[in-house]
């Protein structure tokens, strides 16, 4: 997002958020179900990894059969982390089942390690474990 997502950009109108317009990135998501797989009440999640390995996961109803969604990342604070590395949108029906999936090219799954387990260190040399 910046200055020209603004519509005052385009028409040339007065906004005083040209001063200090919005900074960030955004996902805009749209779908076009067929009715027979729309009648199984589905729900899409959303998961958006950042640079920093960190994500965020939005759950969302489809109300609709055709439609659209728009999440903004605001990056105008001191914590510029905000910087969308990835995506992956999953839609499941109300029997849990996986619909359809979408990724972006760089999606893969994020390998996390449990900090609080009990880590090894095994010294080849003395053959000794810490």
């Amino acid at each position: 997002m910046d200055r020209t997502y603004l519509a005052s950009t385009h028409v040339g109108t007065p906004d005083p958020r040209q001063k200090h317009p919005p900074d960030g990135q955004t996902l805009s998501i749209a779908w076009d179900f067929p009715l027979s797989i729309f009648r199984e009440n589905l729900d899409m999640v959303v998961t958006v990894r950042f640079w920093n390995n960190k994500q965020d996961v939005f759950c969302e109803k489809i109300e609709r059969k055709r439609g659209n969604k728009v999440y903004k990342f605001q990056d105008d604070t001191i914590d510029k982390s905000k910087k969308i590395l990835t995506y992956k949108i999953d839609v499941f029906n109300e029997d849990g089942c996986l619909v359809d999936q979408w990724k972006h090219q760089f999606w893969k799954e994020l390998i996390e390690i449990n900090k609080e387990d009990d880590i090894k260190i095994i010294d080849l040399d003395e053959n000794q474990v810490f």
